[in-house]
């Protein structure tokens, strides 16, 4: 009998804006921004470690291609664009830790990849994690891509550290300072 771990955090990781916990007002602004179609290009979450960044953007992932549209995120029965982005192996949304590909080899990389619409879902979703560990070089190679990418390409920082990160890209995001949840 094989029993699959799996990480706490991961586990019992909330779904939809309404399973988030401490910080209503951001995810009903993302979630109405949605809703009405005024998406910004780029996402920038920032705040202490273990806060829910990843978590959010996660969220956001789902929420802008879910089958069943905002209104009915899937929460228990996944549509296999959520199922997917759940599992972390969803083809148009790529979530790259940061800190371990720093170079603007890897910028260029993304911005290759980024020129093709995308295969199954609606929007093509670049989750960067720990962004600020990005080479000054990786940010100017992303800042055309940023200024003006194609309607179907969104981005979606985390960050621990918002002072490394220049600002030609913090005022092309869409910035949400977490907090810490009070007790």
């Amino acid at each position: 009998m094989i029993k699959k771990s799996q990480v706490f955090a991961i586990k019992y990781r909330p779904q939809t804006f309404k399973d988030l916990v401490g910080h209503p007002e951001i995810s009903t602004a993302i979630y109405n921004s949605i809703k009405f179609n005024k998406i910004a290009n780029a996402f920038l979450f920032t705040g202490i470690r273990g806060i829910g960044k990843t978590t959010f953007a996660r969220i956001v992932a789902k929420a802008l291609n879910c089958k069943n549209g905002i209104e009915k995120l899937c929460q228990d029965n996944f549509c296999s664009n959520c199922d997917a982005i759940i599992n972390s192996n969803h083809i148009d949304v790529l979530e790259i830790d940061a800190a371990s590909r720093t170079g603007v080899d890897d910028v260029r990389e993304l911005i290759e990849f980024s020129r093709y619409p995308p295969s199954l879902a609606k929007y093509k979703i670049f989750i960067i994690d720990e962004v600020h560990m990005l080479s000054k070089q990786a940010f100017n190679a992303l800042l055309k891509t940023l200024e003006e990418p194609p309607p179907y390409l969104k981005f979606i920082f985390a960050t621990t550290e918002i002072k490394k990160i220049p600002v030609t890209v913090i005022s092309r995001c869409q910035r949400y300072e977490l907090p810490r949840i009070n007790s």
